[in-house]
């Protein structure tokens, strides 16, 4: 047979076909797997005066040597069943007779799912393993262990099986499994959780055990924990609505989205927003563009109360700018006037402002009249004394 490829970082002596294992438990249906395309289960059960159905559980996870088995992984498996299927054997082949011997399979692995990073197996033991079919409905057999070459990555310390070519899904004795497996479905029986077989007490209609809420919910708990169910999974089975789940969980949360969403639509309609436009964008801009005319009306009314308390055209120029003596303390001034006052107190401050002494004294030069000097006068220059002319504001 072909040498198997395990890593490239490892040496020809190294390479080995391994083994992955497998458990049984019970949150599975047989028909939750469908089978390959070109089996027919009918057939395979011609005969069987005692037919038997199991499905395995894999988890990704680490072995007990310390291999990381990814999901992808185990993905390999599940595709290779589905594809081609597998047999299944009481205990591995030699490495060495693989390449020819046929032994009976004593299981058809005949489908296979993944649920999250779990992987599930779906076998029908052959007719004639009587005795397989006995040490699995007592509880006696309960791991299988999946045979052959997995594909190996290193990371520092850690060992990867990153991918995997099976070639058989074989019976185990107990507690040799390298990885935590379990059957999780077998028909014609109910199992319950712990993957114990059978149990005879609180049977329900189907001849299971009956579990009671808080052993359900624990049983949820357990499975969601390990992705075998999913919260989206559970809603779908039971056909909720994401809106009625939130609000029995919590109404007041439920409320105060509905009504943000609402709100939100409001502000699209009002803005004119669809497609893919970015709605915060929009609504930033619009709050710039909303407090930029706000500063105008501002200004606007600013600049109409200094129109009407001021009478001087040049004294109006200069206090609109801030070079000026006068246009600098009224920009100070004018700090704690706020776009929110009512016209009224804007005039008010302005009052105040004008009335100050040092801002009436400038406000008094600009009315001062400076005669022109005293031409045809030899030596320093001369001039008369100072008229000055009082104007209203």
């Amino acid at each position: 047979m072909n040498k198997p490829i395990i890593c490239g970082e490892m040496s020809q002596n190294q390479k080995k076909i391994f083994q992955l294992f497998g458990n049984l438990a019970g949150e599975m249906r047989i028909e939750d797997i469908p089978t390959a395309p070109s089996v027919n289960i009918d057939e395979l059960k011609k005969g069987d005066s005692d037919p038997l159905e199991v499905v395995v559980e894999i988890p990704a996870s680490k072995s007990k040597r310390g291999w990381n088995y990814t999901a992808n992984s185990l993905k390999n498996i599940v595709d290779t069943v589905n594809s081609s299927t597998l047999n299944g054997f009481l205990g591995h082949q030699k490495p060495e007779d693989v390449s020819n011997q046929f032994l009976p399979p004593v299981t058809h692995w005949v489908g296979a799912k993944m649920v999250g990073e779990i992987a599930y197996f779906r076998g029908v033991v052959d007719a004639a393993a009587t005795d397989l079919k006995r040490w699995i409905k007592s509880g006696r057999i309960k791991q299988v262990s999946i045979f052959g070459m997995p594909k190996l990555q290193r990371s520092g310390k850690e060992t990867n099986v990153v991918g995997y070519e099976p070639m058989s899904i074989d019976w185990t004795p107990l507690d040799r499994a390298g990885m935590s497996t379990r059957i999780v479905a077998m028909s014609g029986e109910m199992w319950d959780l712990d993957g114990e077989g059978p149990s005879g007490e609180m049977k329900d209609d189907k001849g299971g055990k009956a579990m009671n809420p808080e052993e359900v919910l624990a049983a949820l708990k357990t499975m969601l924990g390990n992705k075998q169910l999913t919260v989206p999974m559970i809603a779908g089975e039971m056909g909720w609505k994401p809106e009625e789940v939130a609000a029995d969980i919590d109404e007041k949360w439920v409320k105060e989205i509905t009504t943000s969403v609402d709100t939100l639509k409001k502000v699209e309609k009002a803005l004119g927003i669809s497609g893919e436009v970015d709605i915060v964008k929009v609504s930033e801009d619009a709050a710039k563009a909303i407090e930029a005319q706000k500063t105008a009306d501002f200004d606007k009314v600013v600049g109409e109360m200094i129109d009407k308390k001021i009478e001087s055209d040049s004294i109006k120029k200069d206090i609109k700018d801030d070079k000026t003596v006068i246009g600098k303390l009224w920009s100070y001034h004018a700090a704690g006037i706020t776009p929110d006052m009512a016209d009224d107190k804007i005039a008010g401050e302005m009052d105040a402002f004008l009335a100050d002494e040092s801002v009436k004294s400038i406000i008094s030069n600009y009315h001062t009249d400076k005669p022109a000097s005293l031409g045809g006068v030899s030596g320093p220059q001369k001039t008369n004394q100072l008229k000055t002319k009082r104007v209203s504001l």
